[in-house]
């Protein structure tokens, strides 16, 4: 495997990572709400958070990657994403949540440019395809491998946790 297919797979892992990390809230949900009153209402604007940040942060993490370049630019999200992701844990009310959801949204909305970029770079025009194929396949991963790992984490520990592992 060549250097440039060992790159498409990691910015694969990390998509994927990305979708593991979106699921958190709805696979945990049940047991957050335990210690957390949650109606479906608020539940859905917790959702709506994440995805007006995702929308916004897709233009802005563009500048980003195109400014720091698609190494430390995919950096800078992940590790923002990852906080982003753990500062769920430490909530303990809607408003709080709803804060992290934001936050995660605006880290995870440059994953997308910053992978876009990393193909465009790293593949000729003939391979992109292939490549973001490959790529994009970490959003189903993520969302596969969430559920079953979510549960494993409830299983042994708190929701808290969760959040925490995923970070």
């Amino acid at each position: 495997m060549t250097q440039r297919w060992r790159v498409a797979l990691l910015v694969s892992v990390a998509i994927a990572i990305s979708y593991l990390d979106r699921q958190s809230l709805p696979v945990a949900v049940a047991a957050i709400q335990r210690d957390i009153p949650l109606t479906n209402t608020q539940f859905g604007a917790l959702s709506s958070f994440f995805l007006f940040a995702y929308a916004l942060a897709y233009a802005g993490g563009g500048v980003l990657i195109d400014r720091l370049g698609p190494r430390r630019g995919f950096l800078v999200i992940m590790v923002f994403w990852s906080l982003a992701c753990a500062s769920h844990s430490l909530a303990t009310s809607v408003w709080m949540l709803a804060g992290s959801r934001f936050l995660l949204g605006a880290g995870e909305g440059g994953g997308f440019p910053a992978a876009t970029k990393v193909i465009a770079e790293w593949f000729p025009v003939r391979e992109r395809s292939t490549a973001m194929g490959i790529v994009n396949a970490g959003t189903a991963v993520g969302a596969v491998v969430a559920p079953p790992a979510i549960a494993a984490i409830l299983t042994y520990s708190n929701w808290r946790w969760v959040f925490v592992v995923c970070g």
